[in-house]
């Protein structure tokens, strides 16, 4: 143990303290974002003329001022702000396939002994209503360099083996949802992941765009398959509605867009959690952001689109998730309130978290068992073929410390 508890008693303290009086100062300023939420649930008006001035002012801008993305009602007048959609279980289907893929990486190690990396996509198709026993999937992919590959070095790039991995998850949901096209009743296919997916990292605008068209060519093939897609977001961050609401607030500024004021911090999963009660969902809102512009001009069914739901089963706890669609699918009010309807019932399975993705995730991970593994069958082999395994003398000399041996004395 390295670690000096002691030293760290006060700063536990004080931690603690601030956590309190920031969750007082929350409440209060909930209560009051909660209120101006009701009292303009149906302000149409003021909300389309701040998103129009956003679309003037920021979006088409030509000196693409940072902004962080807000929102706009889907469909306005169907229903007020701060409605309540209650999963009633009249579009919940006798029948349908759930589908859901992740995906895991070993990243590569200038440390290791050799040179690779590894993907593996993980996943379930559930038949939703039927005896048949869910199917479960895993599909490895090692990476390393060729005969003809001296230059290894982008092979030591944690940053591209991560979109490589996204990827491969969009990839094999698409793929997953053609082949079993042919199920009964819908088709979902649910990833845990936002859909409006930007590359991390710092890399050329020329790959990102690779990136993000083989991203929606992927979407395109689940909804050419008649899949339902769907990005699910637990505990998600995003302030798009609350940034919406302060658009029409009278301390709202041009000059600062985005800006939450005094209501900075607060987010649409604080919001929900005030106003949704388990099992039920918000209205549909589409993401008015730059990501989301790019998206709408590659493919306008693709602009993505989103509702909150609240996937616990208890009052006083609330568990709000982000749920991502594409247009495609945000424009079917059937379609939304089946996903609506089939996510509170794999909710059920295991609680407050789709049945599904904890499935799919259990499949794709790699452990630590399994990298040891690996790493073992490797070794083995680059003996035969006469290469020489060593770590780097960091590497040995940390694995020494950390393999409980006694620090070195002069």
């Amino acid at each position: 143990m390295s670690l000096d508890f002691q030293q760290l008693t006060n700063d536990i303290e004080q931690m603690a303290r601030a956590a309190g009086s920031r969750f007082e100062t929350r409440q209060t300023l909930l209560d009051e974002a909660v209120e101006f939420l009701h009292n303009n649930a149906t302000a149409w008006d003021a909300f389309e003329d701040a998103y129009q001035r956003i679309v003037q002012d920021v979006l088409q801008a030509t000196n693409h001022r940072p902004y962080r993305g807000s929102a706009r009602p889907l469909a306005p007048q169907a229903n007020p702000l701060d409605a309540v959609l209650e999963a009633n279980g009249d579009h919940l289907p006798t029948k349908a396939t759930v589908i859901s893929v992740d995906g895991s990486q070993i990243v590569p190690d200038r440390h290791a002994p050799y040179v690779y990396y590894l993907i593996n996509t993980g996943g379930i198709v559930y038949q939703h209503g039927t005896p048949v026993a869910p199917q479960v999937f895993s599909t490895p992919e090692l990476h390393f360099p060729k005969s003809h590959e001296l230059d290894d070095s982008r092979f030591f790039n944690p940053t591209g083996v991560s979109i490589e991995r996204d990827q491969a998850e969009m990839n094999e949901l698409a793929r997953q949802t053609f082949e079993n096209r042919h199920g009964d009743g819908p088709l979902l296919s649910i990833m845990d992941q936002r859909l409006l997916y930007v590359p991390i990292g710092e890399i050329a605008p020329q790959f990102k765009e690779k990136v993000i068209k083989e991203w929606q060519a992927g979407m395109k093939k689940i909804k050419d398959s008649g899949g339902l897609l769907v990005g699910y977001i637990d505990r998600p961050l995003k302030s798009s509605v609350m940034v919406m609401l302060h658009q029409i607030h009278p301390a709202w500024s041009a000059d600062e867009p985005d800006s939450l004021g005094h209501w900075e911090g607060i987010t649409d999963a604080d919001l929900f959690g005030r106003l949704l009660r388990p099992g039920a969902r918000s209205i549909v809102f589409a993401d008015v952001s730059h990501a989301n512009t790019r998206f709408k001009k590659a493919g306008r069914d693709n602009e993505i689109c989103f509702f909150y739901l609240n996937t616990s089963d208890r009052e006083d706890a609330p568990n709000i998730a982000r749920v991502d669609l594409p247009l495609w699918v945000a424009q079917d009010e059937i379609a939304v309130q089946t996903i609506h309807e089939l996510i509170v019932d794999q909710c059920k399975i295991l609680g407050r978290y789709p049945y599904v993705l904890t499935r799919a995730d259990e499949m794709a991970v790699v452990g630590k068992q399994d990298q040891a593994e690996l790493e073992f069958r490797i070794g083995r082999m680059m003996d035969q073929f006469g290469v020489a395994t060593e770590s780097t003398a960091k590497q040995l000399t940390k694995d020494i410390a950390r393999g409980g041996q006694r620090p070195h004395q002069l």
